[in-house]
């Protein structure tokens, strides 16, 4: 099957690259559409080191031009969270391909009837939403358009299933659709725990690695309910919860945020090891959650 889902990603950002290198080490031919061919080289061989094969970068093909989608049977974009730039970039890429083809977003927001509003075959846009780092992490977060077109669809389902992938479904998707409300809920309030003095950001992020993660890693925070036991959730969550932060935004994700900047791992051998240990970590966590 991966012979025949010939892949086109664009877009060689963090997502972009990872996601053409997951395609690779899987067997289908991929090819990624950057407009800085360097920038592309430079992603996927960082992608490639933190799992460790290097040399999975070299299945894929590099190039600028939308001409080389001639031919493929799946298009992912992979660019900024824009609904214009996408909506455009959808437009140009509808051009190049068969009626058949479908077209993949990447959006952690955005819903497939918006991104394919001005297109001649919205039928045919879905949404697959990765969990970085996606070379590793198997689910994916999938929306269907309405009347979404069958041979597109089973392209589709095809492709995710060649790629190791395990689809999650939304049918009634809310913004952000799952991963990231829960990603920011928990992000809010750990910064909000150092931004009040409550605790240093290593000692946050130690909680999770050898509190809450392991636990959600073996139950989810729904089914751990059952561990702790309903009526001492209930209890803890009335004197807790009215002291959460329950703004609307994330002081501290501002650009030059001196905390993050601290805690940021360096760049050189340290960083990659950094990373190539969360690969590992979450990889092992992926084997147990299936």
């Amino acid at each position: 099957m991966p012979e025949a889902l010939r892949t086109a990603v664009v877009g060689a950002g963090t997502m972009g690259a990872r996601v053409a290198l997951r395609c690779a080490r899987r067997g289908i031919e991929t090819v990624l559409i950057s407009r800085d061919r360097a920038r592309a080289r430079a992603a996927l061989d960082s992608a490639a080191d933190e799992v460790g094969d290097e040399s999975a970068a070299g299945e894929v093909r590099l190039t600028e031009g939308l001409d080389a989608l001639a031919g493929v049977a799946l298009v992912y974009e992979a660019i900024p969270e824009s609904l214009a730039l996408k909506q455009g970039l959808l437009g140009e890429i509808e051009a190049y391909v068969g009626d058949g083809v479908p077209l993949v977003s990447g959006t952690s927001s955005l819903l497939p009837d918006a991104l394919g509003f001005y297109l001649e075959f919205p039928q045919r846009v879905f949404v697959a939403h990765f969990v970085h780092p996606v070379t590793v992490v198997p689910l994916a977060e999938v929306v269907l358009p309405r009347d979404a077109d069958a041979g597109a669809t089973e392209v589709f389902e095809a492709w995710l299933g060649a790629a190791g992938l395990e689809p999650l479904r939304l049918a009634n998707p809310l913004p952000g659709f799952i991963v990231n409300r829960l990603q920011f809920a928990m992000l809010r309030e750990a910064l909000h725990i150092v931004e009040s003095g409550g605790a240093t950001a290593a000692e946050v992020d130690l909680v999770m690695r050898l509190g809450l993660g392991p636990r959600w890693t073996a139950t989810g925070p729904i089914e751990s309910i059952a561990l702790g036991g309903r009526a001492t959730f209930a209890d803890v969550a009335r004197s807790v919860v009215p002291t959460l932060d329950i703004r609307s935004e994330i002081p501290l994700l501002s650009e030059g945020s001196a905390l993050l900047e601290a805690v940021a791992p360096p760049p050189g051998p340290a960083r990659r090891a950094r990373l190539r240990a969360y690969a590992a970590a979450v990889e092992i966590a992926a084997e147990r959650g299936r």
